[in-house]
């Protein structure tokens, strides 16, 4: 029968919200009924199973993008050490604790090299950061953007008696504290030195604030004194001890030193001052002073306080100004203060790398500046005769450090001559010119710099890449080992793998720490070799217990069972059938094995600062575990070196899953 016939009615369906017709009055034939049927070609061609696990691969979008990632970081951490010309290996004292800088205008402080400072203590008299004593400045004025312009101030009142609030507060009282202990100790406040005429007539005027003296410096006994030698406690007591203040006044000061010391004649050095005895409990006592003056006759001889808390004495006939100093029994006996002065902090935008590479001052020798003729900065020899003779040539004002001669010095010890020349210095100049940094300009550094003035760009990559040699070293070892004997023990079962798991659970019940140190103390040091031996001791025994599972899942399988029936050898059936189908779950472990010898690294760094040691190199470990010393002050470095730590162990992981699937046999074929 060729064919069917039906005779029906035609038949509407409805399908969504069209109208189909089906039409059964016409015959359903068949096919093919004349045709011969085979088998075809195929049209896809042979593959092999590490190019189907790559295309598998290949289909997992998030590993490959994990891959790109890694790839890039590994190839960064080759590449940077090379490539980035700064050096890491001595000190670069002009660019210490730069923030990223990434733009080279100002953007906010979004990585163009500046930031937001408040509380700066600012220099009255130039409106700018102030220095401290030694002339040393925490914030360069030439750092501050839009100069004076730039600052918000706010002044206000400051009570303690900081170096910052001594030199710059202004008003306020000058206090003088004693020594608090279990004895009663004096102390001593005094003036700058001058010539006291013992023939002439004095007076001796003290004003003392009286609210602060009774509420702050719990009613402190005070004395005036005209000291003749103040640190040695040698004075004439002007007056007895008091609890009364406000002012007090001695007018015959004279008389009364002569009537204490009849010897007296002619000018003596001397120096005015007050006395505020220690309390009998052993308690600190403080006396807030407003104003001290002594008169010769009419004429002011020396008078204090003024607006800046500076004393004004006349010795042979010049003025001088001199803070007034203290003086007290036992170690540090006395204190001095200034108490609700006013002192001006101001809020700024700071550029560091402007002030990084400020000019300063500096000094060169005779050979540098025969230096500098000879690599052409100078248009003719040095003069030291003249500084004016220095002139700097084109190639001079692009590359050479000093700038301009401020003044000349020359000293002559018998047959032996010393020149140096102070001059205005380019500091970064000078620095490229010592050999310090690779480039004679300012540079940028993307993530910065640390303590030391290192590019910390090129500090992580070249840690990185010490612990990437580390990580791949002990995976490569840890692996061979690991699947080895893995595959030995869960093939050959019976007494071999009893035997040789017992060994492995004596190796793995010992604690890696515990191991690692007994490494180092065996072998006196602890260097790269050492640290790789540790991580290997144990680090296979994982990869081994992986290994044993999968053969005990794969090697009773029919197609193991077929080979060996056909003859085929043990070593092949186990490298060449076994292992390739557990090959998947090895993989991943052993991608995972690398960032986990970093971390292992890390810790150890954490846990045991300058425990490790790299022949002079550093690592990632050690890296971050100097960065989070400073994650209050300088964030920028912990955050940058995590910020890679976190990228190579998400995309290792990532790339791990990615090979699992990918190589895992049962998928053969099939897409992701």
């Amino acid at each position: 029968m060729s064919s069917i016939k039906k005779n029906a009615v035609e038949e509407t369906v409805e399908v969504s919200e069209n109208k189909v017709k089906f039409d059964e009055s016409k015959d359903f034939e068949f096919v093919q009924l004349d045709s011969s049927i085979h088998d075809q070609k195929f049209k896809t061609k042979p593959t092999t199973f590490i190019k189907d696990a790559l295309k598998r691969f290949v289909k997992n979008k998030s590993s490959v993008v994990a891959a790109s990632i890694l790839g890039a970081l590994i190839l960064m951490a080759i590449f940077v050490p090379l490539i980035d010309r700064n050096d890491i290996d001595h000190n670069n004292d002009i660019a210490v604790y730069l923030p990223p800088k990434w733009f080279n205008k100002h953007n906010g402080g979004f990585f163009d090299g500046t930031g937001k400072v408040s509380n700066v203590t600012i220099d009255p008299d130039t409106g700018l950061p102030a220095a401290d004593d030694n002339g040393n400045y925490t914030y360069m004025p030439s750092g501050v953007v839009g100069g004076r312009d730039g600052i918000t101030l706010s002044p206000g009142y400051a009570d303690n008696p900081s170096p910052v609030v001594m030199t710059r507060g202004e008003g306020g009282c000058l206090s003088i504290s004693s020594k608090e202990g279990d004895e009663v100790y004096d102390a001593y406040l005094y003036s700058a030195e001058f010539k006291y005429d013992t023939d002439a007539n004095y007076s001796l005027s003290v004003s003392l604030n009286k609210e602060y003296c009774e509420e702050v410096g719990n009613f402190p006994s005070v004395s005036l004194a005209l000291f003749t030698k103040p640190k040695k406690q040698e004075y004439y007591k002007l007056t007895e001890s008091s609890n009364t203040y406000g002012t007090i006044t001695v007018d015959n000061v004279t008389s009364i030193i002569k009537a204490l010391d009849t010897s007296l004649s002619g000018e003596i050095n001397a120096y005015v001052g007050v006395i505020v005895e220690g309390n009998e409990m052993g308690m600190k006592t403080t006396a807030y002073v407003e104003s001290i003056e002594l008169k010769k006759g009419t004429e002011v001889v020396a008078t204090g306080i003024d607006e800046k808390n500076n004393v004004v004495s006349f010795t042979s006939g010049v003025a001088s100004y001199e803070s007034y100093k203290i003086a007290g029994q036992g170690e540090n006996g006395a204190e001095k203060g200034l108490y609700h002065a006013i002192v001006t902090t101001g809020s700024f935008t700071y550029d560091y790398y402007a002030a990084a590479y400020c000019d300063d001052v500096g000094s060169f020798t005779k050979t540098d500046m025969d230096n500098f003729y000879d690599y052409g900065y100078l248009t003719q020899p040095f003069d030291w005769d003249n500084k004016n003779s220095f002139q700097l040539t084109p190639l001079g004002e692009k590359m050479c450090p000093a700038r301009s001669v401020i003044d000349i010095d020359a000293n002559v010890w018998g047959d032996t001559e010393s020149w140096s020349a102070t001059c205005v210095r380019s500091r970064y100049r000078f620095f490229y010119y010592k050999g310090y940094i690779s480039q004679c300009k300012p540079m940028n550094f993307f993530f910065g710099t640390d303590s030391q003035g290192h590019d910390f760009f090129k500090v992580v990559f070249a840690g990185l890449l010490t612990s990437l040699e580390l990580g791949f070293l002990a995976s490569i070892i840890n692996i061979t080992i690991g699947v080895v004997w893995g595959a030995i023990s869960g093939y050959f079962g019976g007494w071999v793998d009893m035997l040789m798991e017992r060994l492995t659970e004596i190796l793995g019940g010992m604690p890696w720490i515990v191991l690692m140190t007994l490494i180092v103390l065996m072998f006196g040091e602890s260097n790269f070799w050492i640290f790789l031996l540790a991580l290997c001791l144990t680090g296979w025994i994982g990869t081994s217990v992986t290994t044993r599972s999968q053969f005990y899942r794969y090697k009773g399988r029919e197609y193991v069972l077929a080979s060996r029936t056909l003859g085929a050898s043990d070593w092949r059936l186990i490298f060449q059938h076994i292992l390739p189908n557990g090959i998947g779950t090895i993989v991943t472990g052993a991608v995972l094995m690398i960032p986990g010898v970093i971390f292992s690294e890390a810790s150890i760094s954490y846990l045991l600062p300058g425990a490790l040691s790299f022949q002079g190199a550093t690592s990632f470990g050690l890296t971050l575990s100097t960065a989070q010393g400073y994650i209050q002050q300088y964030p920028y470095m912990i955050i940058s070196a995590s910020i890679v730590m976190s990228l190579i162990m998400i995309c290792f992981n990532l790339f791990g899953n990615g090979l699992r699937d990918a190589f895992n046999p049962t998928t053969k074929g099939a897409s992701i």
